[in-house]
């Protein structure tokens, strides 16, 4: 499975249109992640059943890719939904699909900010988009 491939499920169950902006925001929030946690590209810290630590920040491995995309959407949803962590700008922009840029500035206004490093993948995730989406996601 690739970056893109689970970019489109996230958008998917989060009720986002899969474009190029949202794919371009997703991708390099990933890329500005790194690690290496199994089926986890964002690094999210969602409780699941069967789910292992991946590092002492609490960030998981999942057992699978749908259980990847589970606990990423449960994240988003969950502080979304309670307009906590700034997480709902987060969805409103992804559904709205709004410019990457302005999405990524979103995700560094949150808890989950990335100190601005999405921001800076961001041109580079554009430019060569084919590599970027083609990376996998760890398994």
């Amino acid at each position: 499975m690739t970056r893109e491939g689970f970019a489109e499920a996230v958008l998917e169950e989060l009720g986002a249109p899969i474009t190029k902006r949202n794919l371009w925001t997703l991708v390099s929030w990933m890329q500005a992640e790194g690690g290496s946690a199994r089926w986890n590209p964002l690094n999210t810290t969602q409780e699941m059943p069967g789910a292992t630590d991946y590092n002492w920040v609490g960030v998981k491995n999942y057992e699978s890719f749908a259980q990847g995309v589970e606990a990423t959407v449960k994240t988003l949803n969950y502080g979304a939904d309670r307009d906590l962590y700034g997480y709902k700008p987060i969805r409103r922009r992804l559904k709205k699909n709004v410019w990457a840029y302005w999405t990524l500035r979103a995700v560094e206004g949150s808890i989950w900010g990335t100190g601005g490093l999405a921001l800076r993948c961001l041109p580079s995730v554009k430019k060569h988009w084919d590599y970027y989406r083609n990376l996998p996601v760890a398994d």
